[in-house]
């Protein structure tokens, strides 16, 4: 009977380090994307009920076995992202990963066609970036491409597709129309992009030591700030672009001012990288990311629920 516990202690607990690998708390930093494709769908009548179905499939169980599905194969003992101490991983994490991202591809197809099929494109950059055989994520060019379409490109037309359903499967096209929607889309990926490199900066000399030439490796501590500094404002030149189209010139000053405390936030970061612990930096990053997710939500959001549909 003793035994019996013990080995029942011993499920639920990897049950426990599971979930707390899927990193839901994370998804935050995502959300803006998502919902800057909701703004890019305007004027549409907003399906809200569909809307908010496929930002759970995304933002928990994608997102989730994702992140999960990546802790399994990086194995890390220090900090990453949202996990000041990651708990150890065994095979229960990789279950649970490939459980969330079955379960959201299956109701990504059921939801919408087109959705689906943007969640299986994601699914398998996923499987690319983490997985041995491909191991994407520590070949630099590739591992920015990941990132570019897997969670930037993808992550908006996730919110402008579920956003623009029109109760029939591809009745709609999958991109969004227009040449100021396109700029705008591009350059919410290239913020993501540019914030990359940054999630890394922290794991460069643990990284090194273990062999794994990841993008942030590559550029080193300086060149993953200067990388920040010259890919990240693009997107904000791409959100200018839409909401100046749009006539949201206050919403253009409000994330325009936001930017210019987000780059000196992260200037000073910089100035202080070498005097502060692995966990400091790790910190840093995710109190900017933090911001970051919560400041575009709410300006994003406020520009959905108010404007004209």
């Amino acid at each position: 009977m003793a035994e019996q516990v013990g080995e029942f202690s011993t499920s639920i607990e990897s049950v426990r380090r599971a979930l707390i690998h899927l990193r839901l708390s994370f998804s935050i930093v995502l959300t803006p994307l998502f919902i800057w494709g909701i703004y890019l769908a305007h004027p549409l009548q907003i399906a809200w009920a569909h809307v908010l179905l496929a930002y759970g499939i995304i933002h928990i169980l994608l997102y989730g076995g994702m992140n999960a599905f990546n802790s399994f194969y990086d194995r890390d003992e220090g900090p990453i992202g949202a996990l000041l101490e990651p708990p150890p991983t065994d095979h229960t994490v990789l279950f649970t990963a490939l459980l969330c991202k079955a379960a959201a591809l299956i109701g990504a197809l059921l939801l919408d066609l087109r959705f689906g099929l943007l969640v299986a494109a994601a699914i398998a950059l996923s499987i690319a970036y983490s997985h041995p055989r491909w191991r994407w994520k520590e070949r630099p060019i590739y591992a920015a491409v990941c990132i570019f379409v897997g969670q930037g490109i993808l992550g908006v037309l996730w919110g402008w597709v579920a956003a623009s359903w029109p109760g029939a499967p591809m009745a709609w096209p999958i991109w969004p129309a227009g040449l100021v929607n396109t700029i705008g889309l591009l350059g919410a990926a290239c913020w993501t992009l540019g914030f990359y490199p940054l999630t890394g900066v922290y794991q460069i000399d643990t990284d090194s030591r273990r062999g794994i030439r990841t993008l942030a490796v590559a550029l080193g501590v300086p060149g993953c700030f200067l990388f920040a500094a010259a890919i990240a404002p693009l997107g904000g030149v791409g959100v200018w672009a839409v909401l100046f189209a749009h006539g949201a010139y206050a919403a253009m000053v409000l994330s325009g001012l936001y930017m210019l405390g987000a780059a000196y936030y992260t200037l000073r970061w910089y100035q202080r990288f070498a005097t502060l612990t692995t966990r400091g930096n790790q910190r840093a990053l995710m109190r900017l990311a933090n911001m970051n997710g919560i400041a575009f939500t709410i300006l994003f959001l406020a520009l959905v629920l108010l404007s004209p549909t």
